[in-house]
Parts: structure tokens; C-alpha cells; sequence
């Protein structure tokens, strides 16, 4: 009999087994895949492993496990239309793992995931099956020698089942799947088999919980390579693995989700034992899982790439919650129950809660604007683009990608109007928008930085000594070429690579004292390797000493600003509140910007706050202290971590004072009154729920605020009066000057007014409808006098031009209720001028050369009275 495991119990008996086996627990990367632009989302165990199985790098520990946290939605992997309509599909999951880098291969995979299944979880043996690549004997017989499982219950795939692969070239072999038997009466009765013998083709009733690859191939432009190390990878679905175990055929059913299930009913009032009402529970289950998770490891919800997907998951989640009859903005409500589940797995997801709380709530309060906006349109479509009875699919697309209305929503209200959908042309628009997704998201194996990997392997990390020293003799270890300048290595460096925002030293190399070379730039492009870039190092050799200096100057800046970019978020989190994290920031040695999630501008007075608590720290002076300690003691001090990061088993860990705890890598003063003074330059906008600011310290500061200084005396010289005074002489010249230009603008209005009496005389009528072709002044207001225009002949139609050198700018205006489409017209006649411009039915402007004005004229005339 099965083991009856929560969800948390099977976590923990699958990391403690492995580690058992010699495997080292490694903690969930980041849903945003770290230095990977082939991915979306983090979607597998080995994702953070790449390196390893293609060879970049080398692991130290030739096993691990992990429990990796997943997200399929948009890309390659999207299960988005699948979720709450079947019993398996999730766009977040946690995927089990345990990994080989060239150590054991396929009968201890085999051996392991068996005796895990079968003896840990004690899942009787005869509830399961395992698939073998066709071509793959010795798994096959592995299979038997391990399991002692029979032939009839080992099943030969093809590729398109058990064939793994990175991409189109890599690393790739077969995989060997195992199912679990749900039980007879969830045998799929409409099955037609395609081959008899396989009982795993009745996908509803075994459902696959493990895949084991075997990474003994490596695929080339020339063709397939057996690797001389082969690696395993696996994984297992925890969710359905629970499933399996808690006797629940449905993952939804199982205790990970129970918590979300219970809040969802007590905020809808409905049961999720409801059959009506059960796809709406797990749509709203499954998506606060997933948006939550994205938006605690730093993704923002936006219109474009990543933060497009969440907000497309949020809408579809606000919709279900809708139709549950919950009218009150309450998806974010649901946080808490989902760290009841994932909390003490994902600790760092956990201390984000607060800013997924704020987010959701404004995301959800904007959809529901949303939501009228699209019924709306939806309306207008009705009116206008229904042909014979059928809405158009691209008009159901724009409602679910811009308004976030699924087709079968815009389906239901089609309904009440006796109105088809177009399927086809839905599916059209919707498969035209994944491939442009595709497109935008596609990549290609990166091993641009194969060579320094190979470096470290040769020669181990380069000893930094830049929180000491700024001078030091190295050895000369490497020089590679990177395009114009020569890439550096030496053993030992003061020069701090580029990271965590701060921008990497620059200095110089010498020789007896004397500058033979410089450095423009420190980079890691694998960590704890710094390449020193330089473009007048030529005349250095590999295996000679040389000094190097770094920029003392620089650094003590850039030293300055990275210090005060501590200073400046824990200021803002006593400010602003706990939601505040870091999105991103750059510190170099003139300012340091620093991204940080909030919801609106701040004020004028929660600046200046901000302002002097951090300059109030620099008055301090306060000892500034680095110490490397384990990441569990680090987050027992209160350290706060860069959103969304992975970090490894030592952190260190930067204090300034009482003040500011966070852990950091970067050069920093050793007092806080090092700073000498801080000043907030800009406050902005970056996206949605994230804000900017730019800030400078020390000199730079000073002679900032020296040129603003300056600026006001003369402009008190100027107006003849000090500080406040002259402020408040400026204000009033700057609303007399506006008082001034609206008498001003005024009286141009009337003065048109007039003209226009003897322009607008000029009329053809054609088929009943006036018509009126007119030239106005240069630099005439074109749209004001259409006005005018529309006004006084509310049912004639308008073509207005105005020249100015050999430039002409064109108006067309018709009543709302005309046959002429103006924007139709000038947009199949401006070629003939080489013009821009656009518009309505009703009004459309633009302009072009003069030169052919004449036939565009006649041109537009003929097809306006064509259209009356």
C-alpha cells in the first residue's frame, strides 16, 4: 500500500533519499532563467544545469538534487488552455530532480528512481509501467535486472516520445518514462489504439510521474556523437506523484492544493465539490500559484515578453473568479494560502509576499476596468463587423489579447445576439501571435563563454584581493581576443568585476613603475573569473608578472554611490513600506540608479524623506562591516536579498550600522560618513508598479547642488529679488505669460473665425451632398477650421489643404453618417504626394509634397463622389 504523503512529506523524503545517494541539495533556481535567452520561464530541473550537460562547466559535485520551481505558459512550453480542464495541466509546478554530471549513468537512474517509488513511497509494484526508448535494449533489460519487471510491462516510444534533446544541437539521448496505473475505472472508453499491445496509449487512465533521460549523445551539424561522459537527468512531477499517493486521480484534488480551495470557497460562497463550478476552482488555483511565484521571483506584469504572459494569467484568473460570482477585487487575497503549500520550500518567494499582494490588487482592479472596456468593444464589433451571422475571428482575438477575454466568454455573449464565432480565424490570429512569440523568443545554444569556463577549469578562480588592495602584482594567465580589445586573466586582481549593479574598475597595467597598458572595463563572464579588458595591452605576455592598479579615484566614487544604494533602499522601505524590493540598479562612478517596485509617484514630501534619512546615516557615520556567513544565518540577521537571485551555501553579508543589512558582493566605504552627502537628481516611471530613481553622492553631489546654487542667484539677479521671492515673481511671470497666450490664442480663434467666412465658399454638390475643397493660410490650425467647418454645414464634406514651401498638409473631414471613409481615401492616395498620416471614417490628415498636389486632388475628389 502506498505511503499517504503530503505534498511537503514527499519534498522532503525525495531530497533526504538522494542525499543519501551522495546527491547535494541544491536550491530552485529563479523562474527567470539565469543568463539563458532561449527560455521564457524556468520550465525543467536541468535548466540551471545546462552549462554542466554541454560542457561549459564543470560541476563540483557530480550529483545533485533539487526541487525545482516551473512555469509552462507562452513559448514552446504553454499548458495556459489546457489548465482547470483536465487533471493534469499546470502552468506552475514543482518538478522532483535528481542529476549526473558524467558519474553514474543508466542502471543506478534506473535502480534509484525504482527503489524511491517503490520503497520509500512503498507505491505497489504492480501499479507501474515504464516506457524505453525503441531503439534502447539496455534500459530494457536494465529494467528487468533492476525491477524485475516482465516484458509486457515495458512498452518501446519513438522519438517523439522518449527522445530527448537541448535543442538542434547539444547534448540528447533517450529517456525512459514511468507511469503510474490510476485504475481501471478511468479507463478512457472513446480510445482507438493505434497499436493494441500499448496499454500506456490510454493516457487518462496511466499517467507518466517520472522521465529519466539518458544524456549519452551529443547531436552536431556533422551528426550524432556519443559522449565520452554520459549524464543523467530526471524528473518528477510533485504533483502528480501526491496524487498518486493521496489515492486522487485529479492533481487538484490532492492536499498542495487544498488550502487555495478552502479561501476560494470562503471568498465565492460556492463548493469546489460542485461539478458546475470546478474548472473555475482550479483555473483560480492553479494561476495564483503561478503569479504569485513569477511576480515574487521579479517578474512585473507588462505588455511585452515575460510580464505579458502573467498579465494574460491574471486576466484568464480574474475572469474564472468572475463567473464565480466574486465581484470584489480579491484575487490577491489568495497569497497566503499559497505559502501555506510553497512557504518553507521557497523562503525567499515567502518574504516577497507583500509586493505580489499590492501588484495583484492593482493588476485586478485595472482588468476589471478592462473588462468594460472589452464588453464595450465587444458591442461595437456586434454592430459593425458581424457578417451573416458570424463575428470575425480577429475581432474574438483582439477581445482575448487585448481585453483578455477568452473565446468561449466572447462565445457566451455572442449567444444572447444569435452570433457565430469564427473559429478558423481566431485560430488563425492566435496561431499568427505564437509564432511571432516564438520568434521573439528564440535562441540559439550560447558558448561564447565556453573558452573562459574552460580557463577557470585550467587555471581555478581568479583570487581578488579588491576589498583591501588597489595595487597588486599578478601573473599573466590568459589573453583571448574579444573583438577590439584583448580579454586579460591573471591569477590574482584588485580590479572588481562587473555585478549586483556595480560596474566593473578600471586602471592600469605596469611594468617598473611605468604604464604599459589600461584597463576600460572588468568583466566575470563565469563566476569568479575576472577578465581585464584592454585595447594597448599587445606588448604583454603570458606567464609575466605585471602590477596592477586600479583607478583610486573611480572606485572611491563608485564606492560612494553603491554604498549609498544600500543606504537608499532601506530608506524607502521606511518609507514607503515592506512591498518596496530592488528591480534592478547600476552604480558607477558619477550616479547610481536604482529600480524598486511601488505602485505610484512618489511625493515631493516622501522624497525629501528618503533624502534625509539617507544623508542623516552619512552624518552618522556608522561602521560599515562585510562578513561571509551561511545563507540561513544571513537571513536569521535580516539580510535582504536581490529580488528573484539564486545564491549559494556562503553569502556575505554587508551592515551599515542599525540602518541597512543585504547581502552583496560589491566594493564598499568603510564608514558611512565616507559618503559625505547624497542627492536624489530624478524620480520616474519605469513600467507599471516599478519606479526609478537616479541619485548622486559626495563631490558630485556637491557641485550639483553648486550648479543649482548658481542657477537661482541668477535668476534672483534676474528678477531682482532672493529665494522665496523670486520664486514666487517667476510663478506669477509664468501665469501672466499663460494668461497671455490664451487672449493670444483667442484671438487667432477669431480671426480664423472670420477667414473662414471666405473660405468656406467654394461648393460642388454631388448626389444631394455638398462638398467643399478649400486651401487655408500657411500655417493655419487645419483641425480647428474643419470645426469651424463641421459647425456651420453639418452634412458637407470637407477636403482642406494648406501649403507651406514644398510641403502640403491635408485634411478630409466628413459627417459621421456619410458614405465617405475619409481615412480610406487618403491612405490609397498618399503615395501619389509621398505623404504620412491617417485617421477615421469621419476625419483623416496628413501631409506630403507639393509637387503632384494637383492629381492627388483630382484623385481624392473622383473617389469621394464615387463613394456618395
Amino acid at each position: 500500500m502506498a505511503q499517504k504523503l503530503t505534498g511537503s512529506e514527499i519534498r522532503k523524503k525525495f531530497a533526504d533519499y538522494f542525499a543519501r545517494k551522495g546527491h547535494e541539495k541544491i536550491s530552485s533556481s529563479s523562474l527567470i532563467p539565469h543568463n539563458d535567452k532561449t527560455l521564457l520561464f524556468c520550465n525543467a530541473g536541468m535548466n540551471q544545469f545546462k552549462d554542466y550537460f554541454t560542457g561549459k562547466a564543470i560541476a563540483q559535485n557530480k550529483r545533485a538534487v533539487t526541487i525545482q520551481k516551473c512555469v509552462r505558459a507562452g513559448g514552446k512550453h504553454n499548458d495556459l488552455e489546457n489548465v482547470g480542464h483536465t487533471a493534469r495541466h499546470h502552468t506552475f509546478f514543482e518538478m522532483l530532480g535528481n542529476f549526473s554530471f558524467g558519474d553514474y549513468f543508466k542502471e543506478d537512474a534506473i535502480r534509484f528512481a525504482w527503489e524511491f517509488l517503490t520503497e520509500e513511497l512503498k507505491i505497489p509494484k504492480e501499479k507501474l509501467y515504464v516506457t524505453v526508448h525503441y531503439s534502447d535494449k539496455e534500459a530494457r533489460e536494465i529494467w528487468k535486472k533492476v525491477a524485475g519487471l516482465t516484458d509486457d510491462k515495458i512498452f518501446d516510444k519513438g522519438d517523439k516520445d522518449n527522445f530527448w534533446e537541448m535543442g538542434e544541437y547539444g547534448p540528447c539521448g533517450p529517456c525512459s518514462e514511468i507511469f503510474f496505473d490510476h485504475g481501471e475505472e478511468y479507463t478512457d472508453k472513446n480510445l482507438v489504439r493505434q497499436n493494441p499491445n500499448d496499454l500506456l496509449e490510454d493516457e487518462l487512465r496511466y499517467v507518466e510521474i517520472w522521465n529519466l533521460v539518458f544524456m549519452q549523445f551529443e547531436k552536431t551539424p556533422e551528426g550524432k556523437l556519443t559522449l565520452p561522459k554520459p549524464s543523467i537527468d530526471t524528473g518528477a512531477g510533485l504533483e502528480r506523484v501526491a496524487a498518486a499517493l493521496q489515492g486522487c486521480y485529479n492533481n487538484y484534488n490532492s492536499d498542495i492544493f487544498k488550502p487555495i480551495m478552502d479561501q476560494i470557497e470562503k471568498l465565492s460562497g460556492k463548493k469546489y465539490s460542485d461539478p458546475k463550478t470546478q474548472a473555475a476552482f482550479r483555473v483560480v488555483a492553479d494561476h495564483i500559484r503561478s503569479s504569485t511565484m513569477l511576480i515574487t521571483d521579479g517578474v512585473i506584469p507588462s505588455n511585452e515578453g515575460r510580464g505579458y504572459v502573467l498579465r494574460r494569467i491574471i486576466r484568464r484568473a480574474i475572469k474564472y473568479l468572475n463567473e464565480l460570482g466574486v465581484k470584489e477585487i480579491s484575487f490577491y487575497k489568495l497569497i497566503p494560502a499559497v505559502f501555506e503549500s510553497l512557504g518553507l520550500e521557497y523562503p525567499q518567494n515567502a518574504s516577497n509576499a507583500n509586493l505580489a499582494e499590492k501588484l495583484l490588487e492593482l493588476e485586478e482592479r485595472k482588468f476589471r476596468e478592462t473588462l468594460d472596456n472589452g464588453l464595450k468593444y465587444l458591442n461595437e464589433a456586434i454592430a459593425k463587423d458581424v457578417v451573416k451571422g458570424v463575428l470575425p475571428g480577429a475581432v474574438a482575438f483582439k477581445l482575448y489579447d487585448t481585453y483578455g477575454f477568452p473565446a468561449d466568454l466572447t462565445e457566451i455573449y455572442l449567444r444572447d445576439h444569435n452570433i457565430n464565432l469564427d473559429h478558423a480565424g481566431f485560430e488563425k490570429a492566435m496561431e499568427e501571435q505564437k509564432e511571432q512569440s516564438r520568434k521573439s523568443w528564440k535562441g540559439a545554444l550560447d558558448m561564447s563563454d565556453k573558452v573562459f569556463h574552460e580557463v577557470k577549469q585550467k587555471h581555478g578562480v581568479t583570487n581578488f584581493v579588491g576589498y583591501e588592495k588597489l595595487s597588486v602584482e599578478a601573473k599573466l594567465l590568459h589573453i583571448e581576443k574579444m573583438g577590439d580589445q584583448l580579454g586579460l586573466i591573471f591569477d590574482t586582481t584588485p580590479f572588481y568585476g562587473e555585478g549586483g549593479g556595480q560596474v566593473g574598475d578600471i586602471g592600469a597595467i605596469k611594468l617598473q613603475n611605468n604604464i604599459i597598458a589600461h584597463i576600460d572595463d572588468t568583466q566575470k563572464p563565469v563566476d569568479g573569473l575576472h577578465v581585464h579588458l584592454s585595447k594597448d595591452a599587445d606588448a604583454l605576455e603570458v606567464g609575466k608578472s605585471y602590477t596592477l592598479e586600479v583607478d583610486k579615484k573611480t572606485r572611491q566614487l563608485t564606492m560612494r554611490n553603491h554604498s549609498a544604494t544600500h543606504l537608499l533602499q532601506a530608506a524607502l522601505i521606511k518609507v514607503l513600506g515592506s512591498h518596496v524590493k530592488q528591480a534592478g540598479s547600476i552604480v558607477t562612478s558619477e550616479k547610481l540608479r536604482f529600480d524598486f517596485t511601488h505602485l505610484q509617484a512618489m511625493t515631493k514630501e516622501e522624497i525629501q524623506q528618503v533624502e534625509n534619512l539617507v544623508n542623516d546615516e552619512i552624518r552618522k557615520a556608522s561602521a560599515v562591516d562585510a562578513n561571509v556567513m551561511s545563507m540561513d544565518a544571513a537571513m536569521k540577521k535580516g539580510a535582504m536579498a536581490l529580488f528573484g537571485e539564486k545564491y549559494g551555501d556562503t553569502v556575505r553579508v554587508l551592515t551599515m550600522g542599525n540602518f541597512s543589512t543585504e547581502l552583496c558582493g560589491g566594493t564598499h566605504v568603510h564608514n558611512t560618513g565616507d559618503i559625505g552627502l547624497f542627492t536624489i537628481l530624478t524620480e520616474t516611471s519605469l513600467a507599471t508598479g516599478v519606479r526609478r530613481i537616479e541619485a548622486t553622492t559626495s563631490e558630485t553631489a556637491l557641485n550639483y547642488l553648486t550648479d543649482r546654487s548658481h542657477i537661482l542667484k541668477k535668476i534672483e539677479s534676474l528678477v531682482q529679488d532672493k529665494e522665496e521671492k523670486a520664486i514666487t515673481k517667476v510663478e506669477n511671470l509664468y501665469r501672466d505669460i499663460k494668461e497671455k497666450m490664451k487672449e493670444i490664442e483667442s484671438l487667432k480663434d477669431k480671426i480664423q473665425n472670420i477667414e473662414s467666412q471666405d473660405l468656406f465658399k467654394n461648393f460642388e454638390k454631388h448626389n444631394g451632398v455638398d462638398v467643399c475643397f478649400a486651401e487655408a493660410n500657411n500655417g493655419a490650425d487645419l483641425r480647428k477650421l474643419s470645426d469651424l467647418f463641421s459647425s456651420k454645414f453639418q452634412t458637407a464634406v470637407l477636403c482642406l489643404t494648406s501649403i507651406d514651401g514644398d510641403k502640403v498638409s491635408v485634411l478630409l473631414k466628413a459627417p459621421k453618417s456619410s458614405k465617405v471613409n475619409c481615412g480610406e481615401i487618403l491612405k490609397n492616395n498618399f503615395g501619389i504626394i509621398n505623404g504620412r498620416g491617417g485617421g477615421k471614417p469621419d476625419m483623416a490628415q496628413g501631409s506630403g509634397d507639393k509637387a503632384q498636389l494637383v492629381p492627388f486632388l483630382a484623385t481624392v475628389k473622383e473617389q469621394i463622389i464615387r463613394s456618395l
